[in-house]
C-alpha cells in the first residue's frame, strides 16, 4: 500500500481534490493504478513556459494600479537590479525632503528676486520672464518626472547615487538662501 505525501492528502481532501497550480490529488487506488512511477507521485506539474523568462519591466500595469513586488527575486541569488512596485518609508522621507526642498527653493527664488536679487540660471530666468506660476510649474514638473524616474529605478546604483545627488545639491541650496535670508535681514 502507498503510504505518501499525495495518499495522506487524498484521505484527507477526498478524491480529484486541487492542491494547488497544476498539482491535482487523487485517491489511493487511482495512484496505485496509474502508470506513474513512484518518484513522480506528489510532484507538481512543470510542463507550462516558466513566466519569469524576461526581465521585470520598468513601467507595467501594477506600477500605478497596486502591485506588490518588494523586492527584484525570492532567493539570496536573485539579487539583481530590478523594478519593484512597492517602495518603502526611507524612499518616500528622501522624496518627500527633495519635493520640499524644491519647493522651498522656488519660494526663495522668488523672495531675493522681490527683494532686488538677480537670478544667474539664463533658462529660469527666462521662465520668470513669462511670470511667476509658469516658473514654478516648469521647476514642479521637471523635479517631479526627475524624482518619479528615480524612484522607479532605486535598485540601481546610479538611481540611488542620483536621489544622494539632488538631495545634497538642494540641501546645500536650503543652506545658501538661508545665509541670503540672514544676510538680508
Amino acid at each position: 500500500m502507498l503510504r505518501g505525501f499525495a495518499g495522506r492528502k487524498a484521505a484527507l481532501l477526498g478524491p480529484d481534490s486541487s492542491y494547488g497550480i497544476g498539482f491535482t490529488v487523487t485517491s489511493q487506488v487511482e495512484i496505485l493504478q496509474s502508470d506513474i512511477p513512484a518518484s513522480q507521485i506528489g510532484q507538481e506539474d512543470r510542463s507550462r513556459a516558466d513566466r519569469r523568462i524576461a526581465p521585470t519591466p520598468m513601467f507595467s500595469r501594477f506600477t500605478l494600479w497596486g502591485g506588490r513586488r518588494r523586492s527584484t527575486g525570492r532567493r539570496g541569488s536573485d539579487q539583481y537590479p530590478g523594478f519593484v512596485d512597492e517602495h518603502g518609508a526611507w524612499l518616500f522621507a528622501v522624496v518627500l525632503a527633495i519635493v520640499a526642498l524644491n519647493f522651498l527653493d522656488a519660494w526663495f527664488t522668488i523672495f531675493f528676486l522681490s527683494h532686488g536679487g538677480s537670478e544667474l540660471n539664463p533658462m529660469v530666468d527666462w521662465l520668470l520672464g513669462k511670470g511667476t506660476w509658469p516658473f514654478i510649474l516648469a521647476k514642479s514638473v521637471g523635479i517631479g518626472l526627475c524624482v518619479a524616474v528615480l524612484t522607479v529605478t532605486k535598485n540601481f546604483r546610479v538611481a540611488r547615487i542620483g536621489l544622494g545627488i539632488v538631495l545634497s545639491g538642494y540641501s546645500l541650496l536650503l543652506g545658501w538662501h538661508l545665509t541670503l535670508l540672514y544676510r538680508l535681514g
